[in-house]
């Protein structure tokens, strides 16, 4: 799209699962071609990932839904590089290009011939960005790494989880994503770097060290004090009471039988706040205690204190009492699930969620990638996934110039193509990822299925004219 702020800029993709493709795709939603790289023997994993509707039909690769939101707006060209043919084919698109984006383990790249220090003679003032797990060099160079290993090769793990607990993870692998927009804002540093000098150059992303500076008060800590943090759940180091607390099941929730998992977090900072929760819960008596009337006292008595919150919370419905408790001056949050992210009124009147046209699947609310609205222009967000090799020939004939007969012998070879190759037969692949949904709902992957989702959601017409 003209007029965004990357527009005319061309990336070569060659990431996968979710660190490097949220790098790509944040430069794709600000203008920039985007075309990502994957081989038939080893195409993105992701595309593996949370079929829509269970049920892919033939192309099971084309259809998953975590590859949608990683990938939107791409574009995709399959080159198998365990065939000589392919990597030309790649050196002759990186004249084409301005930045190559790859999350290889280091060794890979080099071994391939495909290392900067190859493509730069190609192009001097290509922008190379290799996101790995700990970086080129030092001693853990070549260690394969996952979200899972990361969050506590960085620290963050250490810290959290419950007092006299075991380290946990958040929940999801977060040096993925946090990793994924450090590199985003590295890659346009170096865009703005080769404007004002002429010069590319090669950026080496450790996604371990990316995330450190997220404990970073606990690494003072321990220079400035020899102290290790205590994990202390959701309380706070600083301010007292601090919490999660459990809310009342809705109306809907009471009569299917189902459904306990209403949270609300609150924090408060001071006397004053203390003060005001008191009150606007009608237990003003709570304040005049004189175990409770110092942020101290809160401390030593917070045990005491999370029983009388959570004895009133238990009785409030979790948005009314966020609602009631932010008017009164107090820090309080609902804890949403995915259910209700969804259906936020609040999120709804900042259109934060685009109506994607996924294809064979119909519409679908698929959650921008940048988290932030400009003023100036509007990010190039609601575009659908790639199919695998959805465009081969535009790429390998309208840039390279390819003819017909030259396409056809690379795809008989399976060097370029539209369905994976691998030795387990695709109908058994798609048995694998897509197990009956009664076995994610046994293996506890799936809370519940609410066979009307797409009514609720308004695309069961598959156009999106739904509300």
């Amino acid at each position: 799209m003209t007029g965004l702020p990357l527009s005319g800029i061309r990336v070569l993709d060659l990431t996968q699962v979710y660190a490097g493709p949220t790098c790509t795709r944040i430069l794709s939603d600000l203008g920039a071609e985007v075309i990502k790289v994957e081989g038939l023997r080893r195409m993105d994993i992701t595309r593996n990932f949370a079929i829509a509707d269970n049920d892919s039909q033939e192309d099971y690769w084309n259809h998953a839904g975590y590859f949608l939101y990683r990938n939107g707006g791409k574009q995709s060209l399959t080159l198998d590089f365990t065939d000589e043919k392919a990597i030309e084919l790649f050196k002759k698109l990186v004249p084409e290009a301005d930045i190559i984006a790859e999350s290889f383990t280091p060794r890979v790249m080099d071994k391939l011939g495909l290392g900067y220090e190859s493509l730069r003679k190609i192009k001097e003032d290509i922008i190379m960005i290799s996101l790995s797990g700990y970086g080129r060099n030092g001693a853990w160079r070549d260690f394969t790494a996952y979200g899972m290993g990361l969050e506590p090769a960085s620290g963050i793990a250490s810290m959290t989880g419950y007092r006299g607990g075991d380290p946990l993870r958040t929940g999801i692998s977060f040096t993925d994503p946090y990793s994924g927009v450090a590199g985003a804002g590295a890659t346009l540093a170096a865009l703005v770097y080769r404007r004002r000098t002429g010069k590319g150059q090669h950026i080496d992303l450790s996604e371990q060290e990316a995330a450190i500076p997220v404990v970073g008060h606990a690494l003072m800590d321990q220079a400035m004090n020899g102290r290790n943090p205590e994990r202390i759940g959701n309380r706070s180091h600083w301010f007292a009471p601090q919490g999660c607390y459990r809310c009342k099941r809705s109306e809907a929730e009471s009569t299917s039988g189902g459904g306990d998992d209403n949270w609300l977090v609150i924090t408060i900072r001071d006397d004053d706040e203390w003060a005001a929760f008191c009150n606007a819960v009608g237990h003003s008596d709570w304040a005049d205690d004189k175990c409770f009337e110092t942020v101290e006292s809160r401390f030593e008595h917070h045990d005491e204190i999370d029983g009388l919150i959570s004895s009133w919370t238990r009785e409030q419905d979790q948005a009314e009492a966020m609602h009631l408790l932010q008017s009164a001056g107090v820090i309080a949050a609902a804890v949403l699930n995915p259910k209700q992210v969804l259906f936020d009124e609040h999120l709804k009147a900042r259109n934060f969620f685009d109506r994607v046209d996924t294809g064979d699947h119909g519409v679908r609310p698929v959650p921008k990638q940048i988290g932030a609205q400009f003023s100036a222009f509007a990010p190039d967000t609601a575009r659908r996934a790639p199919k695998l090799g959805e465009h081969n020939k535009d790429i390998l004939q309208g840039m390279l110039g390819l003819s017909d007969e030259e396409l056809a012998k690379l795809e008989e070879e399976k060097v370029v193509g539209n369905a994976p190759v691998s030795e387990v037969p695709v109908a058994l692949m798609r048995m694998f990822v897509q197990w009956p949904t009664t076995t994610f709902l046994g293996m506890s992957a799936l809370a519940a299925l609410e066979a009307d989702y797409k009514q609720q959601l308004g695309i069961e017409d598959g156009n999106g004219d739904g509300s």
